[in-house]
């Protein structure tokens, strides 16, 4: 589905549209900018509009759970209300920097933050509305947004888009949306020359695939894939475990802040054992409140379960099986992804071997959810921070966000813009 000057258009329409992409961004950007209070305006209105009897259907339609498809709905209505996204700017962006003489220098400086120009987005499909929710912020930042849709976007970014349009006409020459495959790079080629930044949201493969298709001057703002975790150390209780719990079910492993497994502070494998028997009595109860609908995916779980299975025999690991759920115990240090669904892995990892292990995974790393006791919290703290995590919490918040809050280390909007200088 193509939407390119506020018209849906069939892929032929699109090619002819392509072919003078350059042409028609240069038209938008001869005129006035975009005004910042334009699109959070048309935001505040979309967020009223917002309700379950229009509007759940559309997150139930995704696979959702009815509790989950209600807490979603509440919190986009949150994140693109007037009052969160100029608490968010305010809180990325500061005051207005305006005019001043700089140390040792007689002459007076202005600076002021300006959009990069054009960006294109390259988004995964593994959040729902991330593609949407990208352009948002291109919109933000002043940006004319090129957005390559993912494969399973099921129509929803052209939707909301299309809402946002309708609220604000101005809104309509800033956006182009372009239904290609990501094989197709011929046009891929020609989305990258026409943007000034390219957003990926994706793994190293794609990252680096982006790389080497798009010009060398072209800015890559790259949100690759990472892996959280969940550190245990000390004597803790089943409440403090139930959090990471919560975290596997709620979320399917499926976001780059899931919890994909716990690191238990210690170097016995039996104790890891112990813990995985224990932490299976916590996750299956939850597990089984969070069915799997999709006998495709539970097929596939049982057949990659069942190989560790058999490999267990030769080697020191061992699967532990719930309804709706396992635990996997390795015997190794390794940050990696887990099965998924509801299928974490426990390893052992001393915390004197903390820094070292984790130090190696730096550019892959992000949450860390911390259930330790309280006189260790602050120095077990100081490690995780220099290992790479961005981001430490307890469990049950591990995917929750809040006003504000850094993307992988960093003020996203911030990446969308230029620092312009002038001097007098």
């Amino acid at each position: 589905m193509n939407l390119i000057s506020g018209r849906l258009m069939n892929e032929k329409e699109s090619r002819t549209e392509l072919e003078r992409l350059k042409s028609l961004i240069l038209e938008t950007r001869e005129k006035a900018s975009l005004p910042v209070n334009a699109v959070i305006r048309a935001c505040d209105v979309l967020s009223q509009s917002l309700n379950e009897q229009e509007h759940l259907h559309l997150l139930l339609d995704l696979g959702m759970s009815e509790h989950k498809a209600k807490k979603e709905l509440q919190t986009i209505k949150q994140m693109i209300s007037k009052e969160y996204l100029e608490n968010r700017m305010k809180l990325e962006f500061g005051e207005p920097l305006g005019r001043f003489s700089p140390y040792g220098e007689t002459i007076s400086v202005r600076q002021e933050w300006m959009p990069i120009g054009v960006l294109l987005h390259i988004a995964a499909g593994n959040v729902d509305a991330l593609p949407v929710f990208s352009v948002m912020e291109g919109l933000l930042t002043g940006n004319i947004n090129i957005l390559k849709l993912p494969g399973n976007d099921h129509g929803i970014s052209v939707s909301i888009l299309q809402e946002l349009m309708k609220i604000e006409p101005l809104i309509v020459p800033y956006v182009f949306v372009f239904d290609y495959p990501s094989h197709d790079m011929e046009a891929m080629k020609k989305l990258m020359s026409a943007a000034d930044g390219i957003v990926v949201w994706g793994g190293d493969a794609a990252v680096s695939a982006v790389r080497r298709a798009s010009d060398p001057d072209t800015r890559i703002i790259e949100w690759g894939h990472k892996i959280s975790f969940a550190y245990v150390s000390g004597n803790v209780s089943d409440s403090d475990l139930e959090g990471i719990a919560y975290n596997i079910c709620d979320t399917s492993q499926l976001l780059c802040s899931s919890c994909q497994g716990i690191f238990l502070d210690t170097e016995d494998f039996d104790q890891v054992l112990e813990f995985a028997g224990r932490f299976l009595r916590i996750l299956e109860p939850m597990a089984v409140e969070f069915p799997d609908n999709n006998p495709y995916l539970t097929a596939q779980k049982t057949l990659e379960l069942y190989t560790e299975r058999l490999e267990a025999a030769k080697s020191r690991k061992q699967v532990f099986y719930g309804n709706n759920c396992s635990i996997t115990a390795y015997n190794d240090m390794s940050v990696m992804p887990s099965y998924m669904y509801r299928n974490c892995w426990v390893r052992p990892l001393p915390r004197k071997k903390l820094l070292a292990v984790l130090s190696e995974y730096k550019n892959h790393l992000q949450t860390a959810a911390l259930v330790c006791e309280a006189c260790d919290k602050a120095a077990i703290e100081t490690i995780l921070a220099k290992t790479g995590v961005v981001r430490i919490t307890n469990g049950a918040r591990m995917s929750e966000g809040y006003c504000g809050m850094p993307h992988d280390g960093e003020f996203s909007l911030r990446r969308y813009m230029k620092l312009m200088s002038y001097e007098y």
